[in-house]
C-alpha cells in the first residue's frame, strides 16, 4: 500500500473494482457495484447498471490487448474514494499509456458512481474513429 493511502471500506472497494475491472473479471467488478451504478468515461460515454460494465469489460477484453494496471494512489473519506492510475493497454497493435483521475462514490459499501477522466484521443483513433 502506498504510504499516501489510507486504509478504510471505500478505498479498498474502490481499489478492487479497478483491478477486477482491469483484469477482465466482470463477477467481481459486477458484485462491487450497486445495480444502478453510473460510470462516466468524461467526454466519451456513460455506462448503466451492472450490465453496462459487464459489457464495458467484454468489449475492452474484444479489443484490447496486454492490459494492466497500475495504481499510484487511493484517498478516501466516507463514501468517497480517489484513484490514480496509469492503464496501459495495446489495440490494434498500438501500444497506449492513459493516465488517470477516477472519482468513486459508494452506497452501502458498493459502488454507485465511477467517473473517470482522461484523455480518450489515443483510444479512439486506434478504434479507428
Amino acid at each position: 500500500m502506498d504510504q499516501d493511502e489510507r486504509r478504510d471500506g471505500s478505498g479498498e472497494v474502490a481499489r478492487a473494482l479497478v483491478e477486477a475491472t482491469f483484469r477482465g473479471d466482470v463477477d467481481t467488478a459486477t458484485s462491487l457495484c450497486t445495480p444502478d451504478l453510473e460510470l462516466r468515461i468524461e467526454g466519451t460515454q456513460v455506462v448503466r447498471g451492472r450490465d453496462g460494465l459487464a459489457q464495458l469489460i467484454e468489449f475492452n477484453e474484444e479489443v484490447s490487448t496486454d492490459v494492466r494496471v497500475e495504481i499510484h494512489r487511493v484517498l478516501s473519506s466516507g463514501d468517497t474514494a480517489a484513484v490514480s492510475r496509469t492503464t496501459f493497454l495495446t489495440i490494434g497493435g498500438t501500444p497506449i499509456t492513459l493516465a488517470v483521475g477516477a472519482f468513486f462514490t459508494l452506497r452501502d459499501g458498493l459502488v454507485s458512481e465511477w467517473c473517470d477522466y482522461q484523455d480518450m484521443g489515443e483510444v479512439t483513433r486506434a478504434l479507428g474513429h
